[in-house]
């Protein structure tokens, strides 16, 4: 099977011959991925069965939130909404949050998403971020929504960006395997390039909050026109402090935003 796929590429190098260097990395990434699926099998996170990474039956475990909170003091707000002490502090109106990083399942997804580098397991963590924020619209149908769900049809999806380094190091940007299916369930517009990652920064895991401030500082610029009053739901795999959001959101609002929203799998 692996020789038929690499073959597909042979034709190619005749009539195209400065496509070379592009057709060698693509086979490397074949071939990478294949020696990938021999040594962890496609099987679920979860149960073990084998054929997708998350089966019918351990997604229906995964717990979705249905209180939502400040994220900044924990306190319970309506739709997760920064409450009304902690909102002075924050260009971000607040942050979506689906599940609980806490779950042993949840935390094994994300990691394998990020860390083992599998694209396919941001569909199945998209799944809870749809059946999230469809619980959040159908209350919203009963408790005063925030504009961000008041006018949804018009809201804009935009994946927190990588920066090319890491983007390169990965091979993907796993807020975008996050927030595609999100956008294409919902039919609403989708933004991957014009709020950008200006420079790499370290990871933001193994800081403490003061620090996660400090290393994302100045780190994001806004490339596209005015935004219009527009609504932005920013999609990331977790939010920590919320710093990472925060600083896309203190980009966004002198670009002519309305309310800037995060939407993560977890708080972590």
């Amino acid at each position: 099977m692996l020789i038929l796929q690499i073959s597909l590429f042979i034709p190619m190098r005749r009539d195209c011959v400065r496509n070379d260097k592009k057709i060698v990395l693509e086979i490397m990434k074949l071939l990478i991925r294949n020696l990938i699926n021999i040594i962890f099998p496609i099987e679920c996170l979860g149960c073990k069965q084998e054929g997708e990474w998350l089966c019918k039956d351990c997604a229906k475990k995964i717990p979705i939130n249905s209180e939502t909170y400040c994220l900044s003091c924990n306190q319970t707000t309506n739709f997760g909404e920064y409450c009304e002490k902690c909102k002075i502090n924050f260009k971000l109106n607040g942050v979506f949050i689906a599940s609980d990083y806490n779950n042993e399942l949840v935390k094994k997804l994300i990691k394998t998403l990020k860390y083992r580098f599998v694209p396919d397991v941001g569909r199945e963590l998209s799944k809870l971020l749809i059946f999230f924020l469809q619980n959040q619209i159908n209350k919203a149908q009963v408790s005063p929504p925030p504009q961000v769900l008041k006018n949804f049809s018009e809201t804009i999806i935009m994946p927190v960006p990588l920066h090319q380094k890491r983007l390169k190091w990965r091979g993907f940007n796993q807020a975008e395997k996050l927030g595609l299916p999100v956008a294409e369930h919902f039919n609403l517009s989708v933004d991957t390039t014009n709020l950008q990652r200006a420079r790499h920064t370290s990871s933001q895991a193994q800081l403490h909050a003061e620090q996660r401030k400090s290393n994302l500082l100045d780190s994001f610029v806004w490339q596209g026109e005015n935004l219009q009053n527009k609504n932005i739901i920013l999609i990331d795999d977790v939010a920590t402090t919320g710093s990472t959001l925060e600083e896309c959101a203190k980009i966004l609002k002198p670009a002519g935003v309305g309310e800037v929203w995060g939407l993560v799998v977890a708080h972590g």
